[in-house]
């Protein structure tokens, strides 16, 4: 089974095209890409959160801080979309396995998935 991406949104500008997001400063930036990822040539997909940014955005957390997280990061020299959707794609397509849910266990490595913490009652 191989995953693909079927929609992407910027979560700290809803109802925004991501194609229309731009940061105030391309090179000190975060954002949070949700992720509609599903299995290729079937209908729907389930939502995965992951945070891109830039090395300086980092430095400066890290100076206001003192430390940073890194957990459902990707970070990049500077904001291009073109670059960070190849990226996390090829991510993505890498992610096959024989079940869905060997494929969410693959992408929860790097992407916080929507039922992460879900417990069942």
């Amino acid at each position: 089974m191989v995953p693909q991406i079927k929609s992407t949104e910027i979560i700290e500008v809803p109802n925004l095209d991501p194609q229309n997001y731009k940061p105030e400063d391309p090179e000190d930036f975060r954002c949070t890409f949700g992720l509609t990822i599903g299995p290729m040539n079937n209908d729907g997909g389930e939502q995965f959160y992951l945070s891109v940014c830039s090395p300086g955005w980092v430095s400066r957390e890290c100076q206001n801080s003192g430390f940073f997280w890194g957990r459902n990061h990707l970070v990049v020299p500077h904001y291009n979309l073109e670059m960070i959707r190849k990226v996390i794609s090829k991510w993505v397509e890498s992610c096959s396995g024989d079940s869905w849910s060997e494929v969410v266990g693959k992408l929860s490595r790097i992407a916080s998935w929507e039922f992460d913490h879900y417990q069942a009652r």
